[in-house]
């Protein structure tokens, strides 16, 4: 299909996605489940009235959680809890599979942070069907006054995957998220507070002024999209409209039927009056033209993450392009027997993510696995250097017959040369192992599980 848009302003926008320049802010308005890509919204504003035992005839139409908040507290109930109770468990009872449009959104590759006004889990869930084989590793965060720790646990360079930033709550037992318009106002004004504060929500506030941010689902007369600007730009808000990307539409479209780019770069808005859902779908369909995914090699199914990782375990350092290949290494590990430390999965928000790292590798793992890549060996920075040289400071340590490769395991997974450059010299004869895209084979993955036996038993006796 064509929304009848410049095909220069396709041509930005993708190219500044694949700079990772972008940042998503998905609205209520495209958060769909079902094969149908029914809207969810209206229909779990519609079950949280039947819970509430609200008539049909109280509702708007579509119905609206805000319509059935209000119709419930005009009656006058004593138990105001009630409402965030009963839609906590119907998302958890009865939460549907995502449509085929969140799906598509998670297939745009180059999108690590998202940032979500809706309460619900359907966008994480279509970031693990799409991006982990099924597997809960999206990471998500909530904001809510009452929660200590309200930040990001990194910069979205620095994010080991696909994090989903719930700006407005996400849906708990207790009314910790927004629900309707009056938790909506309160919520603003304390985020504007902190937004104000330093070191509250710093990760947060600094990659949303250095970022573009692409609005999808949200009124573009809604206070709310100004908000998101005035914090964007950290400023005095003076929106700069360029309708020269309007769609042709319908004159009874309604202003919510908008989407708009705020180019970090330009400081310009560009609004793009047409359905949020044709865009996002055309979006996805342009990026998988230039993008096409590897249908061969889907991303592999890790194994459920022990609550205490034991000492002697696997260390994988990467850099977070190459994440879907080191996926599909630890994966292949991991059939061999291997116990694998995943930083994707150990790491959880609120830790202090830096001194967790380097006490797993200074002090705890077994085995150093490094993930050589294009990435890797052209970048003279990243935090991959970082652990590889925290490994050649737990090697020194070590007592004298101890071979290097017992413990230091070079891994290329393309076509970079064997003959790495920018691995500590320590490592500098241990001879790499070449495994394209991860693909781990059976001898290797045997080969290190006997290697970390031995390390474990050593562990074991020291």
């Amino acid at each position: 299909m064509s929304l009848n848009l410049d095909e220069l302003f396709w041509e930005d926008l993708l190219a500044f996605i694949e700079e990772g320049k972008v940042i998503p802010v998905i609205g209520q308005g495209i958060v769909t489940f079902g094969p149908e890509d029914e809207p969810f919204y209206p229909w779990l504003a519609e079950r949280l009235a039947e819970k509430l035992s609200i008539p049909q005839s109280e509702l708007d139409q579509p119905p609206s959680l805000n319509r059935v908040a209000t119709a419930f507290h005009l009656r006058g109930k004593d138990q105001p809890n009630l409402l965030y109770t009963r839609l906590f468990n119907i998302l958890k009872k009865e939460c549907p599979e995502p449509g085929p449009l969140l799906r598509s959104l998670a297939q745009i590759d180059a999108f690590k942070l998202f940032l979500s006004t809706a309460v619900d889990p359907l966008l994480e869930n279509a970031l693990n069907l799409e991006r982990y084989g099924g597997e809960p590793c999206t990471e998500a965060v909530s904001y809510s006054e009452g929660l200590d720790r309200k930040d990001m646990p990194a910069r979205m360079r620095d994010l080991n995957g696909a994090l989903v930033y719930h700006l407005f709550g996400k849906a708990s037992p207790q009314p910790e998220f927004v629900l309707w318009e009056a938790d909506m106002l309160e919520t603003v004004i304390d985020l504007h507070d902190q937004f104000k504060r330093t070191g509250t929500v710093d990760n947060l506030s600094r990659d949303l002024k250095a970022h573009g941010l692409l609005l999808l689902g949200l009124s573009f007369s809604d206070w709310l999209v100004r908000l998101f600007l005035r914090i964007t730009q950290q400023e005095k808000l003076s929106l700069r409209v360029h309708p020269a990307y309007l769609a042709d539409s319908p004159d009874k479209m309604l202003p919510s039927d908008m989407v708009m780019f705020f180019g970090a770069v330009t400081r310009s808005v560009h609004v793009v009056r047409c359905c949020p859902k044709e865009f996002t779908r055309e979006l996805s369909r342009r990026w998988l033209l230039e993008h096409p995914r590897d249908a061969s090699q889907p991303p592999a199914a890790l194994k459920p993450i022990p609550q205490e990782m034991p000492k002697g375990a696997v260390f994988v350092s990467y850099a977070r392009e190459d994440e879907d290949a080191v996926r599909r290494l630890i994966g292949g590990l991991q059939e061999a027997g291997c116990t694998v430390w995943y930083d994707r999965e150990r790491l959880k928000p609120g830790a202090y993510w830096p001194s967790e790292l380097e006490d797993e590798v200074k002090n705890r793992c077994g085995l150093f696995v490094s993930v050589v890549s294009r990435t890797t060996e052209s970048s003279p920075e990243g935090y991959y250097h970082r652990e590889r040289n925290w490994a050649a400071e737990r090697y020194d340590g070590f007592s004298q017959g101890h071979a290097a490769d017992e413990f230091y395991i070079p891994v290329v997974i393309d076509e970079s040369p064997l003959a790495t450059q920018n691995e500590p010299r320590v490592f500098a004869r241990v001879q790499c192992t070449r495994l394209k895209n991860g693909a781990a084979t059976d001898e290797f993955a045997r080969h290190v599980f006997a290697l970390q036996q031995k390390r474990q038993q050593h562990l074991a006796a020291s």
